[in-house]
């Protein structure tokens, strides 16, 4: 679909093709069509020719520092191209931030459902096979000797019948105040 089919004037759209070039082929070609040689723009901007050629060779198109823009911005003015838009072609749109931002936050988001359903998952399985991670409570209740009843038998101080069975642990009540009241009164 051509440009001016979409809305867009094709001025704009010639502009916005320019931009998306990346800035090391925009100043080779600048170059090529003034003529002029790696060695004269070195002679002229006083940076080294090897500099020069890595600029030209896109290693500074990725992440533009601060040498990498001083570089442009020199190379822009010895080449007679306004420097701030050229430095300004080099900087990322801020286009390209929101949308590293969107893509953040959808991995941050999958990131988070996979962790959820690798959590469900665990517990699922974990529970089919049946492993207890809490003990069960059973009718059976733990008793523990009693060291100063055991003494007292043993002295012949309580008599061995006296002490209540294994199964059947008398109520707070009962020991308090006697025998326990019949139910049902």
């Amino acid at each position: 679909m051509e440009p001016t089919q979409r809305g867009i004037p094709e001025d704009a759209a010639v502009a916005g093709s320019e931009r998306a070039e990346p800035i090391g082929a925009y100043l080779r070609r600048q170059r090529a069509l003034r003529e002029i040689t790696l060695e004269q723009l070195s002679e002229a901007t006083r940076i080294p020719l090897r500099s020069l050629q890595r600029l030209e060779s896109g290693a500074f198109d990725r992440e533009p520092d601060g040498f990498a823009r001083g570089f442009v911005r020199t190379v822009a003015i010895a080449l007679g191209l306004p420097p701030d838009e050229t430095v300004a072609r080099m900087l990322p749109e801020a286009t390209d931030d929101g949308r590293a931002i969107h893509r953040g936050r959808q991995l941050l988001a999958r990131l988070a459902i996979a962790a959820a359903v690798a959590a469900a998952v665990a517990l699922v399985s974990i529970a089919w096979s049946g492993v207890k991670l809490l003990p069960e409570r059973s009718d059976e209740m733990l008793h523990r000797r009693d060291a100063v009843r055991a003494l007292a038998v043993e002295h012949g101080l309580v008599p061995i019948q006296t002490i209540p069975p294994v199964a059947a642990a008398p109520s707070p009540a009962a020991t308090e105040f006697g025998p326990p009241a019949p139910e049902g009164r």
